[in-house]
């Protein structure tokens, strides 16, 4: 057998390069594509909600993200030097972009609720838009009411419940005061197989819904919660199951403040408008977790 002539070798080789080189183009391209969309989506929101400082810089993100006309050295190179200014100026402007969403917020609550139809398309389609920037740039600092929130642009179904498995209400002094207060009637020495408690009903003030306050993430996320508890005796120990439920929906009237400087203020009843157009779907949330009545967080 001969083999392939030595000059056949090095062709291979630059065309086996040059394939896995547009490979991994196409692949970035295409990461890049999608990491640029949400982007686009926020300054199409900001134009909607008259945020225009928050459109322009949101776009400026897309814009470098999005995979066009790379190609071209000098279009990368416009990339990286407007990159370098972004993060700067997005902080630098970071409080004329929350007034700008605070002064809409401030118009729309003016419109009278009762008449829907003092709310016109773009309204509509603004505050819906509020509803998922709320819930996705509060996911990580408060992913259960960021979740909540979000959940409510799905239809729960015809039960209007959904269930999750999480302990996090014991971060919370008043969830887990009251959850100790049952805890400690539970004695070695009782007799009896099983207790329950009566339904007790938790509440935080509107106060505790600024995002310095300790209480935040709690009051968002289980303001008037309703907490049940049923304990069984597991030897000389006794295990709780806990579940604790609220009603995920927005009230015609809250005005909330949830940060002071700059200022950044919410009406809930907005998103009650959309409520009653079938765009945003209440349901109850309900929480179950067990925990042992001598658990240390209870002490």
């Amino acid at each position: 057998m001969k083999s392939a002539p030595a000059a056949a070798k090095p062709a291979a080789a630059k065309k086996g390069g040059y394939f896995l080189r547009r490979v991994a183009s196409l692949v970035a391209g295409t990461i890049l594509f999608f990491l640029s969309l949400p982007f686009l989506l926020l300054a199409a929101w900001g134009l909607l909600f008259n945020a225009p400082t928050l459109a322009v810089v949101a776009f400026t993100v897309a814009w470098i993200l999005f995979p066009l006309f790379n190609q071209f050295k000098a279009i990368r190179v416009l990339k990286l030097a407007v990159s370098f200014i972004v993060v700067p100026a997005t902080l630098a402007l970071g409080p004329l972009m929350m007034g700008e969403v605070d002064q809409q917020v401030e118009q729309l609550r003016r419109k009278p609720r009762l008449d829907l139809s003092a709310f016109t398309l773009q309204d509509r389609l603004g505050i819906y838009g509020l509803n998922i920037v709320m819930g996705v740039f509060g996911y990580p600092f408060y992913p259960e009411a960021s979740r909540e929130t979000l959940l409510m642009v799905f239809d729960p179904g015809p039960s209007a419940r959904r269930v999750f498995y999480s302990d996090f209400g014991l971060g919370s002094h008043k969830f887990r005061d009251s959850l100790r207060l049952f805890a400690a009637d539970l004695k070695s020495d009782d007799t009896s197989s099983s207790r329950s408690s009566r339904p007790i009903r938790i509440a935080w003030e509107t106060s505790d819904y600024r995002l310095t306050n300790p209480e935040a993430r709690y009051a968002l996320g289980l303001n008037q919660t309703r907490l049940t508890a049923q304990a069984e005796r597991r030897g000389e120990r006794w295990l709780i199951d806990v579940r604790y439920e609220m009603d995920v929906e927005y009230p015609n009237s809250a005005y909330v403040t949830l940060v002071s400087r700059p200022r950044l203020r919410v009406e809930e009843g907005l998103f009650w408008v959309l409520q009653n157009y079938g765009w945003l779907h209440p349901y109850v949330a309900e929480y179950r977790f067990t925990i042992w009545s001598d658990d240390p967080r209870l002490g």
